[in-house]
């Protein structure tokens, strides 16, 4: 139990103990906090994905009329050919669901830093090719 508080220095000191007693326990509820959300990321990433899954992105792009035009032909028409007719109705769907949620710009960026890369990898082995002759 606390002892009670009989002086104006007493009051001080205990002031002081609980302003540090409360900066350990924020500190203590931020921990705890960030290892909540890193131990509910790969939930987090489900539900994501899932949502991308069974949602369709509002808006039409040009990419994603190409996706859904290839959805309807191949994937309906040639790899689900013998599949039931449920599965040949669902999957397109997820399909198309899936795709309108990727970013155009960004896949298209994605693309062109990936052979960025690969150029500026031959060039280096052509550099260090030379050096050696």
């Amino acid at each position: 139990m606390i002892q009670p508080i009989n002086s104006y220095k007493e009051l001080l000191e205990e002031k002081a103990r609980l302003k540090a007693l409360l900066v350990t326990q924020e500190l203590q509820i931020r921990e705890d906090w960030q290892s909540i959300k890193e131990e509910l990321k790969p939930a987090m990433l489900i539900g994501a994905t899932l949502r991308k899954v069974f949602t369709r992105s509002a808006g039409l792009t040009a990419a994603q009329l190409g996706i859904n035009m290839i959805t309807d032909g191949f994937v309906k028409k040639v790899i689900l050919r013998k599949a039931g007719w449920l599965i040949r109705l669902v999957v397109p769907l997820l399909i198309k669901n899936y795709a309108s949620h990727i970013e155009t710009g960004g896949l298209v960026s994605k693309i062109k830093q990936f052979f960025r890369k690969k150029e500026k990898e031959e060039e280096q082995a052509q550099e260090t090719g030379m050096d050696a002759v």
